[in-house]
């Protein structure tokens, strides 16, 4: 069976990564896979062995010329959109062609759904407004789940898969050369933090009526909170490094622009912890699978004026100084679990009764207290490690019972007429 892949995001390759894995997991039943990209996936790509089209918004519409010789050279068997949302807008807003000619070559359309988007109301909160998407796929009868973030049960149309297989562990080896590389010391601890494109575009590209003030803001907080960690603590930052971070000693910030997969899952392999900003994040995911402990930092307050600052201090039992003069200056506040879009209520389907919630650490980012102390803990308490690592386990333990990536793509196949 031949699949062609469709990921073309262009603010960052976590949706490719997610294909890519299907891809390799798919490969034992015979499956030759086809992707078409955008650049800033090309370092996904280059080195995989599989082979890729890369496209730009440059060729316009005569983009479709390109892919049509593509379909007919490689002979695809069904279309794989890594992901559905990403894929929706694209060609719409970059080539100028409808998103749905990729119907006429007249093959199966097997959407990944990351989002369960028949659970939503096929609408995303950004900047606390929603913006309705395509609802096309709610007629799709395959919706491929990456597990996590998804649910990992078998029902319906949708049909779980790993996002990944095995473990990203370094030995011990790769890891001393590492921390010696970072000139840290043994009982050093290392945090991943990893910044995507989409997380620091220009403002104007957001559309947001209420203000793009969180880009600089939440990393500013942030780093008020990182500071208070022990000296110990060491940070990796691989993307875009927000110029407010800059404010941590610069002894103990270790940068690193985006690099390839071999060189990301060695340094994510050797982190002692991920820190995250987005609660949907891929790197949190492979975090889980591969036996590290995670912490997200989300926002579950709309504090739109200086009014609602009481109800927040209520929640706390108080707001430290520090919090409350960024929150009075931070105004208005959007709810977020995906910084900085929002996402929030947006993702609340998703994460309702999903075992994956119970396999990292979710922190409110206006709890100081509760932040500073939630990582530290994460990194050094011997009884919050193991208590993480418990979960982790328990939530892996469901993920070998209910989710088998080529039995499920199997039938999958054989509900939109394909054979293995």
């Amino acid at each position: 069976m031949n699949l062609m892949f469709f990921a073309l995001s262009t603010a960052g390759y976590g949706e490719t990564v997610i294909g890519l894995s299907l891809a390799r997991q798919l490969e034992p039943l015979g499956v030759r896979s086809h992707f078409v990209i955008s650049p800033v996936s090309e370092q996904v790509l280059k080195r995989s062995g599989i082979p890729y089209t890369t496209i730009e918004p440059r060729m316009g519409r005569l983009v479709r010329l390109l892919l049509d010789e593509e379909v007919a050279q490689f002979k695809p068997d069904a279309i794989v959109l890594s992901d559905y949302y990403t894929f929706t807008g694209v060609f719409r807003e970059r080539f100028g062609l409808h998103s749905w000619f990729i119907e006429e070559y007249g093959i199966p359309i097997l959407p990944i759904d990351i989002w369960e988007w028949d659970k939503t109301s096929c609408a995303v909160d950004m900047f606390e407004e929603d913006r309705p998407t395509d609802k096309r796929i709610l007629d799709m009868d395959v919706h491929l789940r990456p597990v996590p973030l998804a649910h990992p049960e078998r029902e319906g149309r949708a049909y779980p898969f790993r996002l990944w297989e095995g473990t990203e562990r370094v030995t011990r080896r790769t890891k001393r050369h590492l921390y010696e590389t970072f000139g840290l010391r043994p009982r050093d601890r290392l945090v991943l933090l990893t910044i995507a494109p989409w997380q620091h575009m220009p403002e104007d590209k957001y559309l947001s009526s209420i203000g793009t003030h969180v880009l600089s803001g939440v990393p500013r907080l942030l780093a008020h909170y990182l500071a208070q960690l022990p000296d110990s603590t060491h940070f990796l930052i691989i993307g875009e490094v927000p110029p407010e971070l800059a404010a941590l000693p610069a002894d103990r910030v270790h940068a690193l622009p985006p690099c390839s997969p071999a060189r990301f899952t060695t340094m994510l392999g050797a982190a002692d912890l991920v820190l995250s900003l987005n609660i949907g994040a891929t790197t949190l995911g492979r975090a889980v699978l591969s036996g590290i402990p995670a912490v997200v930092l989300t926002n579950g307050f709309a504090v739109p004026d200086a009014s609602a600052i009481g109800a927040v201090e209520a929640r706390f039992g108080g707001l430290t100084p520090a919090v409350r003069s960024w929150l009075e200056g931070m105004l208005p506040l959007h709810q977020m679990r995906m910084w900085p879009l929002g996402f929030h209520d947006f993702l609340e389907p998703i994460l309702k009764d999903n075992p994956y919630t119970g396999a990292f650490t979710d922190l409110e980012l206006l709890d100081e207290p509760g932040v500073v102390q939630g990582i530290e803990q994460a990194l050094y308490d011997t009884a919050t490690r193991d208590r993480l690592a418990a979960g982790r386990a328990e939530y892996l333990a469901i993920l070998d019972a209910q989710v088998d990536t080529r039995a499920v793509f199997t039938e999958a196949a054989s509900r939109v007429g394909l054979t293995l």
